[in-house]
């Protein structure tokens, strides 16, 4: 073999050496990151569901059998000795797994030991938030701890993510029926406002019409022509009155309530209506 060839095959070992060193380098240099977002909802509110999220029994995002996707069997805690103690403002969750066998997600993590994942919330502003997930495993031997590449972080992010949107859903359907209970509540007053308007109305009706008829009685009825053209037929006893129609000169009326200046008449048709005294003669 010349030196050439053997020159040759030493760079592209030591090529393929350096590729794998940079792409393994590249896979695990975002191990250990955690996970730290900031919220638009109030303190109290994430403060009460990432408790509901430490207290429901699994860890998101690795596991230690294929065809799963979390672990089971977690446990809340106040503290952890995986973490340094938080002193910061707000406060720390933890959720712990022991006796978990090599999960996934975690840099080599090929021995038995405890899934631990914290979670601090701080406040921020009186409607803001912030919100931050680690998690590490620890060997039961060695004590020797093991990085999250983030798959854990996101997964039990995207658990807490999804009760708040479920408590924002919840209240945006609060909001909506209690707007619609108050739209009800103004409609059923409105009706009830007409249903009263209306039968004051019909009373008024009733009462005028027993007027109009106890003065027809005392009155009694005449017979009247139309002594001019295109008089008109009013609605009410006023010249800006509605016109209900315009009378012919000899038209035949029926005199039913007489007044200083007009007369309520009713035609063979039966409409009625009032004409202006001086259109009429009685006949």
């Amino acid at each position: 073999m010349s030196k050439q060839f053997l020159s040759a095959g030493l760079l592209i070992t030591a090529l393929l050496l350096l590729a794998a060193h940079q792409t393994h380098a590249r896979q695990h240099e975002h191990y250990g990151e955690g996970f730290s977002v900031d919220l638009t909802q109030p303190y109290d509110e994430v403060l009460d569901v990432v408790q509901q999220v430490t207290n429901d029994g699994v860890i998101r995002g690795t596991y230690q059998y294929k065809g799963t996707n979390e672990l089971d069997g977690a446990e809340s805690a106040n503290t952890s000795n995986a973490f340094s103690p938080w002193t910061g403002q707000g406060k720390a969750f933890y959720k712990i797994r022991p006796h978990a066998l090599s999960p996934e997600h975690f840099y080599q993590s090929n021995d038995e030991g405890t899934v631990a994942v914290r979670y601090i919330v701080e406040p921020l502003t009186p409607s803001g938030t912030r919100l931050r997930i680690d998690a590490v495993f620890i060997e039961a031997s060695l004590r020797r701890r093991h990085a999250s590449d983030g798959q854990v972080e996101n997964s039990e992010f995207e658990a807490v993510s999804a009760k708040m949107q479920d408590i924002e859903d919840t209240e945006a359907k609060k909001r909506g029926k209690l707007l619609h209970d108050q739209q009800q509540r103004q409609l059923e007053q409105f009706q009830a406002q007409l249903d009263q308007e209306t039968a004051q109305l019909k009373t008024a009706i009733a009462k005028q019409q027993q007027l109009e008829q106890q003065l027809q009685e005392q009155q009694g009825l005449r017979a009247a022509r139309v002594k001019t053209s295109n008089a008109d037929l009013k609605a009410e006893p006023y010249n800006q009155s509605k016109t209900v129609r315009v009378l012919s000169q000899g038209d035949e009326l029926t005199v039913l309530v007489e007044t200083p200046s007009w007369y309520r008449v009713q035609m063979a048709t039966g409409e009625q209506g009032w004409v202006y005294r001086l259109m009429l003669e009685i006949t």
